[in-house]
This record gives structure tokens, sequence and C-alpha cells, in this order.
């Protein structure tokens, strides 16, 4: 089973239409990780779909960034902490950043148990991150973050601002965020992925790769109660190598992903 406390339709789509004051909001998150079971605390109610979707961003991460071995990563909304965990058993020094506590002890505790470290802390994206964070990090990355915590363009630079604020000069940052204009398929905040791009110029960075995941058809029939593993993973397969094949599908990517990189040398304090 995806929930250990039986959400109904009625209440998952209810979650989809509040949008705002919820997916912002640490009890949403908190509440998540208490209500499911699986991956369906930090993805979708499906845990049969969520394994596919959860591989899937694996092997982006993994073919986007490559080696991450003694890189110092900064995990920002980083959950239960499952993305934290794979950078972490790949070599990296990792920091995971989330602002909801009850979601941080859980990734804690999970942590723990697999046998990794990660140094998790309680930031909010939103917030100037404290001092010793500040170009601290060889990598910055972020997942359903950006989207669901900025409600309007100057609050989206104000946070974007904070991650570049934290990548030291010559880093990169990576962005994994459903990125959509639409009411049905955006979060929170209603701006287009070449929106996003442009301000992230302004911001100081620049575009190296970009790309999507998540075939929207796929995930809108698939991704809210299990189906059969014999159904599920041949569909998202299948949705999937679309976008791979077509870059002009990826509107029908319900995650986009884009890789930045932060000119610059490294300071002293960076390298060392």
């Amino acid at each position: 089973m995806s929930a250990k406390a039986g959400r109904t339709f009625r209440q998952l789509l209810a979650d989809r239409m509040s949008k705002q004051g919820l997916y912002d909001s640490p009890r949403y998150w908190d509440m998540k990780a208490a209500s499911y079971e699986g991956l369906a605390r930090s993805i979708w109610p499906s845990n049969t779909y969520n394994r596919h979707w959860d591989a899937r961003q694996r092997t982006i991460v993994d073919s986007v960034l490559g080696d991450v071995d003694g890189k110092r990563v900064a995990d920002v909304a980083c959950g239960t902490g499952r993305l934290s965990r794979h950078f972490a058993a790949r070599g990296a020094r990792v920091t995971g950043l989330d602002f909801a506590p009850e979601t941080l002890a859980a990734a804690e505790r999970e942590t723990r148990a697999a046998g990794l470290a990660v140094d998790y802390r309680t930031w909010n994206v939103l917030e100037p991150p404290p001092d010793a964070l500040v170009g601290a990090f060889d990598l910055v990355f972020t997942i359903s973050c950006l989207a669901m915590a900025c409600a309007d363009v100057p609050t989206f630079d104000r946070a974007l601002a904070h991650l570049v604020s934290i990548t030291r000069p010559g880093g990169r940052l990576l962005l994994l965020e459903p990125i959509h204009r639409s009411r049905l398929l955006r979060r929170i905040l209603p701006l287009g992925v070449e929106a996003w791009i442009e301000h992230a110029a302004r911001a100081g960075l620049v575009l190296a790769r970009r790309g999507g995941m998540g075939f929207v058809p796929a995930r809108l029939a698939l991704a809210w109660r299990d189906l059969p593993d014999a159904l599920v993973g041949p569909a998202f397969d299948a949705g999937e190598r679309l976008l791979d094949l077509a870059p002009s599908l990826e509107p029908l990517a319900d995650y986009k992903w884009l890789l930045f990189e932060r000119p610059g040398a490294p300071s002293p304090r960076a390298a060392g």
C-alpha cells in the first residue's frame, strides 16, 4: 500500500487544486512523510509508478553530473532524503536542506539505517542562507523545490539568488523541477522554462544542458493508484523514450532538468 492513512482521490484532488498554501507549507510535507509509505512519502501516491520515476531521476542525475565522489553536494528541499542518500552512496559529501522538521527527522533515521552519512539541516530556500553555507558547495541540486516554494517572479529571483550564493564559483547547479505555465500542470509558480533560463542568466548562471522527464499523459494515467507493473513499466518507459528522442515534446515533460554553471574560479576556501 502507498498510504498508511487511506487518503481518498477527493483529498488528492483537493491537494492539487489548493497548491499555494499547501505545497509551500512544511505541514504538508510532514503530513506526507507521516501518512504514506515508501516513495509515496515524497513522490506520487502509486509506489508502482514511483519505482520507475525514481529510477529515471537517478539515471538522469548520474548521466548529467557524472562522478560526484568527494564533491560537496547540497540537496535543497531534500525531503525524506532519497537523493541525498543516492549522492552519499556515490561518495559525495552531502548536506541535505529542508524546511519540514518531521520530514528531516525521517531522512536522518533512514540515512542512519542505510549506513550512510548526510548532514541534514533546516533551511528554507526563501530565507538567506547561513554564512556557513555560502560558497560551500561544488554542486547544488533541487528537485521539486522552486516551482513549489515560489508564488511569483520576485520570490523566484530571491530564492534563485540564495541557491547561487551557496554554489562556489566554478560550481554547478542542477534544477529538476515541474516547470509549467498552465493551471493544470503547474504547481505554484506560473513561469515557463525559457523564463527560468532567462532569470538564471540574470542571476549569473550559464546553461550547460537541459532536458525533460515524466511524460505527462502517462503520469496523469498511472501515478494515482497502484496498477500492475506489467502495465505501468512499459507505459512509463515508452513515454520517457518519446521525450528522449523528440526534444520538441519537452512541453509534455512534467519535469524539466536544467544544468547551470556558475562562472569563476574556486576561492581558496572552496578549493580546500
